[in-house]
């Protein structure tokens, strides 16, 4: 027995992470009983926890909804009992409270957006917990660079990409071979300016997961990308005013460009993947990508070059090409004059067809699916490219997701094979170019400290409502049924006992035959409760016939789909944690749930949305998401050995949508199983 102030001050002087020992103050006394932590009696309630120390995290302003049962165990410790010690004691007690209140602030400063957070305490103190908010016990910020692999040996065919990276850098540069000078102390300055702890913390996230295996880090890529960085930030310090570069008509450098813009009105999904598919292009054929600020995705995310940027606006550039039509040649005049060339090959020779154009939209806003949606078929032909490849700058915009057309494009198939031999390009990009600004990464560390890191098993759920309230008005019983019940066929969430009414005593001997429960938290992400509401009641009401705990999380719910940079940053910010999952649901048709899985290499259970459909769900194929403008047959006039060709003919890996997840057809990358 010994003083309970006594074992505050071991509390505080063993950085509260109370690893050794907890305490119950006995009433009435000024003494506790020290107990091993597997012994103790912890209190689980949050709210308990958080008045004893004296915390009140602010309530989201949209009613953000939780509900664990029986709630995660918090290391806490009732120290109401310090009044009774002498007046010396008090003033320790006095000065280490203080000490204890100041980092509690610090650490739960603009803790927003979530539902009254149970944090354990000792993850307040723990010096990693205070790395993940930028600040040591010394102040200072940790390089957020993740740590460097080892050298890996590159496939010839990556061999030539890197080589084709590099000749680009080298002629922007002047010939000489080497960039402008880009010092370590540049890159500390430019790091400094754009922090992204992202690119450090988000792949450990994904590791720790039990029940999915995660895929590798890709060295190739890395390599690629690293060469890139490179050719990027030579190609605009030597270009110099970008506007003067441009207007002048400018091939100084040889560099090339590409403007990766969306469709107005599009979605955080549509605009991640219409920009990531651009991305993975313009590294193809070393053009310098650019994003216009009005996607505000450069709002959202991290800056993905080192010492560069791929921001611009269209002060800088003028577009829209129908803004500018002198500027921009459009779709349908650039493919008739390459088929004048083609087919009069001699008066090609003699310039007599005229000179290529200096800048070419591929996609543009025309009103028309074909132009505006994504780009044409012959696009995705190998004559094409090489005409593409003379023009020194593409305008792009759309709203789907291109990415597995380029599989499609013969003289990139050797590179992208390669380079993915796992294709899973999409998460590889997405977990390098795409990391979530620090702003949103806040928000995902402390969904995830507070709801979702102590979890034995994660389950994310996405459902969207097509056509808003009505629809969800109409479907949403039906919906929360069908994934009910295809969750609890797979295994994924544990059956209940309906025999046990909670209002009956048979509730807690129920509960007291299972111990030691397993805990499953449900991460929802939704713009409506119907989901919450109901597995609150199914799991409140009755205990789990295997005694796991289930913990339901929703963070917003806006019951219509806004837009603008506050919408995206909370968007991305329940995409990234619906991809910290071991199982996926997603609704079909959504780029919103793509994304999920596709950050975290997740199959999904589709939710079956026909409703007289007899199945509840269904296993999705691929980690990759459906193409859904995908073309079923190459339509390349110049390419006799595919035109006409079914495209999973030649390329095996290119197959129809599953039905479940976009009944027109479309066209989906088949990623290899994880070994």
């Amino acid at each position: 027995m010994v003083a309970c102030s006594e074992c505050f001050s071991r509390w505080v002087g063993a950085g509260g992470k109370l690893q050794c020992t907890a305490f119950e103050c006995r009433p009435g006394t000024d003494s506790f009983t020290s107990l091993p932590l597997s012994q103790a009696e912890v209190p689980r309630d949050s709210e308990k926890v958080g008045q004893d120390l004296g915390l009140k995290l602010e309530q989201s302003t949209r009613a953000s909804r939780t509900l664990a049962l029986p709630s995660f165990a918090s290391a806490g410790a009732h120290i109401s009992a310090t009044m009774h010690v002498g007046n010396s004691q008090f003033v320790l007690v006095a000065v280490t409270t203080a000490v204890i209140f100041l980092l509690l602030y610090l650490v739960t400063e603009d803790s927003t957006k979530i539902a009254s957070p149970e944090i354990p305490v000792e993850s307040i103190f723990d010096e990693e917990a205070l790395e993940r908010k930028g600040t040591t016990g010394s102040g200072a910020a940790k390089d957020p660079s993740p740590a460097p692999l080892p050298p890996v040996q590159l496939d010839p065919e990556v061999t030539k990409l890197v080589r084709a990276i590099k000749e680009a850098t080298r002629v922007a540069a002047g010939g000489g071979g080497a960039e402008p000078s880009f010092s370590d102390d540049d890159r500390n300055a430019w790091n400094a300016e754009n922090p992204c702890r992202s690119r450090r913390e988000l792949l450990p996230k994904y590791a720790r997961r039990k029940h999915v295996q995660d895929v590798e880090r890709n060295g190739q890529w890395d390599e690629v990308l690293r060469e890139y960085s490179r050719l990027h930030r030579t190609c605009l310090r030597t270009s110099g005013n970008l506007t003067d570069y441009f207007m002048s008509k400018s091939t100084s450098n040889g560099c090339r460009f590409l403007v990766a813009d969306v469709m107005p009105g599009a979605g955080l999904g549509n605009k991640v993947l219409v920009v990531l598919s651009n991305i993975l292009y313009a590294i193809l054929t070393q053009r310098v990508v650019l994003v216009p600020t009005a996607t505000l995705l450069p709002f959202v995310f991290c800056e993905p070059f080192e010492g560069s940027s791929w921001r611009v606006d269209n002060a800088t550039v003028p577009y829209p090409p129908l803004s500018h039509p002198s500027l921009w040649q459009l779709p349908q005049y650039f493919y008739k004059d390459f088929d004048r060339r083609m087919k009069e090959p001699a008066r090609n020779l003699s310039g007599a067809t005229g000179s290529r154009p200096y800048a070419s939209a591929v996609t543009y806003d025309s009103g028309k699916v074909k132009d505006q949606w994504h780009p044409r078929d012959r696009f995705f032909c190998s004559q094409e490219q090489e005409e593409y490849r003379d023009v020194p700058w593409l305008y792009m915009t759309g709203c789907l997701y291109t990415l597995p057309n380029l599989f499609a494009v013969g003289s990139f198939r050797p590179t992208l094979e390669a380079l993915f031999p796992d294709r899973m390009a999409l998460t590889h990009l997405l977990r390098t170019v795409m990391l979530p600004g620090d702003t949103v990464w806040d928000r995902s560390i402390r969904i995830d400290d507070a709801y979702l890191a102590h979890a034995d098993r994660r389950v994310g759920i996405q459902v969207r409502y097509k056509d808003g309230t009505p629809h969800y008005r109409k479907m949403n019983e039906l919906y929360n049924a069908r994934i009910t019940e295809c969750a609890r066929a797979n295994g994924i969430l544990p059956d209940v006992d309906v025999s046990v009414d909670e209002r009956t005593d048979d509730s807690h001997v129920a509960q007291a035959a299972h111990p030691k429960r397993s805990v499953v938290t449900v991460f929802i992400a939704c713009l409506y409760t119907g989901l919450h509401d109901h597995l609150t009641r199914l799991y409140l009401r009755h205990p789990s016939a295997g005694g796991e705990s289930v913990a339901l999380v929703q963070v917003t719910h806006e019951d219509r789909q806004e837009f603008g940079v506050e919408v995206d940053r909370q968007a991305l910010a329940e995409v990234v944690c619906l991809s910290f999952s071991d199982d996926l649901f997603v609704t079909p048709i959504s780029t919103y749930g793509g994304l999920a899985q596709a950050y975290g290499a997740l199959k999904p259970w589709f939710l079956e949305i026909r409703p007289r459909a007899n199945q509840t769900c269904t296993r999705g194929v691929s980690v990759d998401i459906c193409y859904q403008g995908g073309l079923q047959k190459y339509a390349c006039p110049y390419d006799a050995a595919v035109d006409g060709q079914p495209i999973s003919g030649v390329v095996p890996y290119l197959q129809k949508c599953i039905p479940e997840d976009y009944a027109r057809g479309g066209v989906q990358l088949i990623t290899a199983p994880l070994s």
